[in-house]
């Protein structure tokens, strides 16, 4: 922004000081009119000049702004699918865990009924004897 403010400062510095040297120096009206029209396409020329090196830089910024852009995203959805995939994974592995813990309980609850059934056939008449 300071560049911009200083640039159109320095135009505009040199379109006020060229129109007073013309104004003040001692010439004809013709020569004046002649040397007033030399500036103003001096200062038209400069102008279009400064204007396509500010679009020449802009164009190469917005390039350089949209290629980082371009690999920030692209490093971004690397990361992201790496991610995912650690998560899947992850969750793959988590699910087979539980599903074989959850087969042990489901064994060793079994393992615990049979044997209580073992036990109480065995204690039968013991437990029938404290009942009665």
């Amino acid at each position: 922004m300071a560049k911009r403010g200083f640039l159109v400062g320095a135009i505009a510095g040199g379109v006020v000081g060229s129109v007073a040297a013309l104004l003040l120096a001692p010439k004809s009206g013709r020569e004046l009119r002649q040397d007033i029209a030399d500036k103003s396409q001096t200062v038209t020329d400069q102008t279009a000049r400064i204007a396509g090196q500010v679009t020449d830089k802009t164009v190469q910024i917005a390039k350089q702004v949209g290629s980082t852009a371009s690999t920030a995203a692209s490093k971004a959805k690397d990361t992201a699918s790496t991610v995912m995939d650690n998560v899947r994974s992850w969750r793959s592995d988590a699910k087979d865990q539980l599903e074989e813990t959850g087969d042990q309980v489901k064994n060793t609850v079994e393992d615990v009924k049979d044997k209580g059934k073992e036990l109480m056939a065995e204690h039968r008449e013991e437990l029938q004897t404290v009942n009665n």
